[in-house]
């Protein structure tokens, strides 16, 4: 008798262990954000792109940064996943605000490299490829005609005495300058 159900207790153990499992886990069910344009003051546009072949991209209005993400997920009908985004454009308002969300609560890479589109920003995804953008970042940086600009690097210049950080300037052409965020 007490080896049945012990047998029975084992077998419902088991068999809750593998129905509690969600759908949410699975990496299918996900948007890889890859790279986020984010600009305004009171309302906050921010335009998503992900790790897909087609380059798709999804732009966004709200009141704050995640409420753009939550409406972007209920336009995509999946979760969007942060951790692995590549890029951030911002604009000239609330740079230090915006990068700390990101690092905070995105919790992005610290490699996570920041530029600046300027008024491109809206359009920049639409005229060009995050590969195009990216490899312009980066190669301008190894030759020295940009600063270094990931998100760490940057917000330590944001925090410090001078309140201003050097930042990469991005074109939907991949030409890239330096600009001055406060």
């Amino acid at each position: 008798m007490n080896k049945k159900i012990f047998f029975l207790s084992l077998m419902l153990m088991t068999s809750f262990c593998f129905c509690s499992c969600e759908s949410n886990g699975r990496v299918h069910d996900k948007n890889y954000l890859r790279a986020v344009s984010v600009s305004g003051n009171d309302e906050k546009t921010v335009t998503f792109t992900f790790f897909t072949k087609d380059g798709k991209y999804i732009t966004t209005s709200g009141k704050d940064i995640d409420s753009a993400k939550k409406l972007a997920e209920l336009q995509t009908g999946r979760k969007i996943f942060t951790g692995y985004t590549e890029m951030i454009l911002i604009d000239d308002l609330n740079s230090i605000d915006t990068l700390e969300y990101m690092l905070h609560k995105w919790k992005v890479s610290p490699s996570c490299i920041v530029a600046y589109a300027g008024e491109d920003a809206e359009n920049i995804f639409e005229n060009s490829t995050i590969e195009k953008l990216y490899g312009s970042v980066k190669t301008a940086v190894k030759q020295g005609k940009s600063p270094k600009c990931d998100i760490i690097t940057v917000l330590g210049e944001l925090l410090n005495d001078k309140k201003s950080a050097e930042i990469a300037k991005i074109t939907s052409d991949g030409a890239v300058s330096v600009h001055t965020v406060n």
